[in-house]
């Protein structure tokens, strides 16, 4: 049973999504703060089940030392985020923002990397026994 002020789970998908698309648009088009720097781009709004708190995801392109004080900087700049996104947003309870940096990005990056050298490695050791079998056996 849902109490008070609680939306169902489906819809806080819903929530997520519109949030996102908002917070962008405010980001982009009406937050004029001066540390907040480089291409920035919401991948991602989790909200809790009762509307107190929305976690968002930003990924950030530009330069790696500002990284960190540009999302210091929209922290601070949350509250009048938040104002902007409630006028937009039609929602009983508007939630509090935090801005969390998004590495997704560059973990698959990453990842990708990793696998490409794998695949390196092992065109390289199919070369070298080419000419050999290799003969396994199982324990069974």
């Amino acid at each position: 049973m849902l109490r008070y002020g609680e939306i169902k789970l489906m819809n806080i998908d819903r929530v997520n999504s519109e949030l996102a698309k908002q917070i962008a648009y405010v980001i982009q088009f009406k937050l004029r703060d001066p540390r907040v720097q480089g291409m920035l781009t919401v991948t991602e709004v989790q909200t809790t089940k009762d509307l107190s708190f929305s976690t968002v995801y930003v990924s950030y392109f530009g330069d790696e030392t500002k990284k960190e004080s540009t999302i210091v900087a929209l922290n601070r700049c949350a509250n009048y985020i938040r104002n902007e996104v409630k006028d937009l947003v039609r929602i009983r309870v508007m939630p509090k923002l935090i801005f969390k940096p998004d590495d997704s990005a560059l973990y698959g990056a990453k990842m990708e990397k990793l696998i490409d050298d794998a695949k390196k490695s092992m065109v390289y050791f199919e070369d070298e026994e080419s000419d050999e079998s290799l003969d396994i056996e199982l324990d069974e």
